[in-house]
């Protein structure tokens, strides 16, 4: 009986851990977040912020302009993703862009999913009224 006993501990056991892990390992893998250091806008002028990916998988990204208290300002963006099949090199793209014309932004953040740090770039730049750029942060 003890044999049989510790048989189904062993079974209860080992479903509960893949039960615990399973469901984890096909969400895929955590986010990523990067930040960029603090900008200030001139009078007038925007924040624009661009994060550019590769990977040797699918690449998900969420871009936001930030305001110091942390409330998201982003009032425009794009992105653009492409294949191993389109690029030809192996490799999946991903660029993503916000942007904010409100004179409370201050930073970028973004979430990237399927990506390593190495290989995720992120910057934002301070524009002035005029459409020039005054400073960026990496």
């Amino acid at each position: 009986m003890k044999r049989i006993s510790s048989r189904i501990g062993v079974v209860v056991a080992t479903v509960g851990l893949a039960l615990s892990v399973g469901p984890s390992a096909y969400a895929g893998p955590h986010p990523l977040t990067v930040r960029t250091p603090p900008l200030v806008p001139d009078p007038g002028g925007y924040l624009y912020c661009r994060v550019v990916a590769t990977s040797t998988t699918p690449i998900g990204i969420v871009a936001a302009i930030m305001s110091s208290n942390g409330t998201n300002v982003t009032e425009f963006g794009t992105g653009f993703r492409a294949s191993p099949a389109v690029t030809g090199d192996g490799l999946y793209h991903a660029e993503e862009t916000a942007g904010s014309l409100n004179d409370s932004a201050r930073y970028c953040k973004a979430a990237v999913t399927g990506a390593r740090r190495r290989d995720v770039h992120v910057s934002l730049t301070a524009f002035d009224a005029n459409g020039n750029p005054t400073s960026t942060a990496r």
